[in-house]
């Protein structure tokens, strides 16, 4: 009998007990058995800190030959991954709104500066004194049409380009943000188990 797994490359848990149905789909013909193999137990973690593990899929193999020597298993998914161990604690609402506003003012102040040196270093407000100049026939005596198209479009363009303001989104893609976060969290889970390998570290058959 064929017994199906995928696991993902790294998955989240808030309690110590990692069961294969906490990791992987698992697909079998036999519903019965399919449930047994499901709650058979992985690994647990020890102490309260938060922690993390690497696997290799052989050692599910192994655990799931536990319960039939006889099943043949077949992995679809990821070869090695990684569990996380969160502990679930409340978080006061002061703390986390104030995490949400520390965010915001370094983002925004943190553009605000790479705006104007990136301004000052191509020389902008030169720039925009000499085409009013040349256009209007007469220098500009202040802010003018120039700065408030500029950093009007510099706005929207940076709204469109990251398909972000507040909750609206024009359409279901990924933000860039979004997919350059999906690639810093598979760099990190690479080097990880690759550093859990050389180490010894990853649970395994052999370990």
């Amino acid at each position: 009998m064929n017994v199906y797994i995928k696991a993902q490359e790294s998955v989240c848990l808030v309690h110590p007990e990692i069961k294969i149905k906490d990791i992987m789909s698992l697909y079998c013909t036999d519903k019965d058995l399919e449930q047994k193999i499901k709650n058979q137990s992985v690994y647990h973690f020890i102490g309260n800190h938060d922690q993390r593990k690497c696997f290799s899929v052989l050692m599910l193999v192994e655990v799931i030959k536990q319960v039939d020597k006889t099943l043949d298993v077949i992995n679809l998914g990821a070869e090695d991954f990684i569990v996380y161990y969160k502990r679930k604690q409340e978080e006061s609402k002061i703390f986390h709104y104030g995490k949400i506003v520390f965010v915001i003012l370094v983002a925004f102040f943190g553009a605000s500066f790479s705006i104007m040196t990136y301004n000052t270093d191509v020389g902008i407000e030169e720039l925009f004194y000499n085409v009013y100049e040349m256009i209007m026939g007469q220098a500009p005596d202040g802010p003018n049409i120039l700065h408030i198209s500029y950093a009007a479009g510099l706005a929207i363009g940076i709204i469109l380009f990251f398909d972000h303001a507040g909750k609206i989104k024009l359409n279901d893609d990924p933000t860039p943000f979004e997919v350059q976060m999906r690639l810093y969290e598979r760099d990190v889970n690479d080097t990880l188990m690759i550093n859990a390998g050389r180490k010894g570290e990853e649970a395994d058959v052999d370990s």
